[in-house]
């Protein structure tokens, strides 16, 4: 996938959460926006990262800052644990005084933590709605409220194309939301000019993946190829740009 970069994101500022890895979904989207022309103010959350990535550096968000600047944009970030209540509108304000209101908002930081499904507590199942549905519903709501037009994507994970497993149910029952909250909200945001997807980056190496899962994704794959965070990166611009996106779905990247 090749895109053209046409600036097509100057004077828009963006709200990206969950931007914690330099080879994370997130920091590539970071990246092909920032090609674009688009301001970016970013959330990360050092404790998740450490606790759930072999890949992980806690010096990533400020080589990114770096990177992103290099692009010629505007640049902000901060520490944010979203399970928090109230996150939504501290960030939305931490954003607006460092680099004005958003006009896009990317819900991509999730909680993910497998367990058999027999051994599911309240409390784990509780930390998995608290970041994947409570806190994206409420800075969706924070966005709308601020009465600004632009667009906003949640990132989910195809759950709705058949079962990940009984060890990811706390994951999938809650990601399974946001691919409701984009048709459920479409209609009466299109009013205010705001485009709801939700996108679905499908199998995507961020550097968790063997060789062997490579492999098997080839085979299955109608490209032979797995996805790279570059395509989800570029895929995520095109929804905000082009209008074949319509507003209210779910978008599954190429498999």
């Amino acid at each position: 996938m090749h895109m053209e970069i046409t600036k097509s994101l100057i004077g828009k500022v963006v709200l990206i959460t969950g931007v914690g890895r330099s080879g994370g979904i997130g920091a590539a989207i970071c990246r092909e926006i920032a090609r674009n022309g688009g301001d970016i103010f970013f959330t990360y959350w050092h404790q998740y990262d450490e606790e759930n990535s072999r890949e992980y550096n806690k010096d990533d968000p400020a080589k990114l800052i770096d990177e992103l600047k290099q692009l010629g944009v505007r640049v902000g970030n901060i520490e944010a644990d979203l399970s928090i209540a109230g996150s939504a509108e501290a960030l939305f304000e931490a954003a607006e005084k460092e680099i004005g209101l958003p006009t896009i908002l990317i819900n991509n930081a999730c909680y993910d933590f497998e367990i058999p499904f027999t051994e599911l507590s309240p409390e784990i199942l509780d930390k998995h709605y608290a970041v994947n549905v409570r806190a994206v519903a409420m800075l969706c709501k924070e966005f709308v409220k601020r009465g600004n037009a632009g667009g906003i994507i949640n990132m989910t994970s195809g759950q709705s194309l058949g079962s990940m497993g009984g060890h990811k149910i706390p994951y999938t029952i809650t990601k399974a939301a946001l691919e409701m909250l984009a048709p459920q909200l479409a209609p009466e945001l299109a009013k205010l000019n705001i485009a709801i997807n939700s996108l679905d980056p499908g199998p995507t190496d961020t550097g968790w993946m063997t060789e062997e899962l490579k492999e098997q994704i080839r085979k299955e794959s109608k490209r032979g190829k797995v996805n790279t965070p570059e395509d989800i990166g570029q895929l995520a611009v095109s929804i905000l740009t082009e209008k074949k996106y319509p507003t209210g779905e779910v978008i599954h990247a190429e498999r």
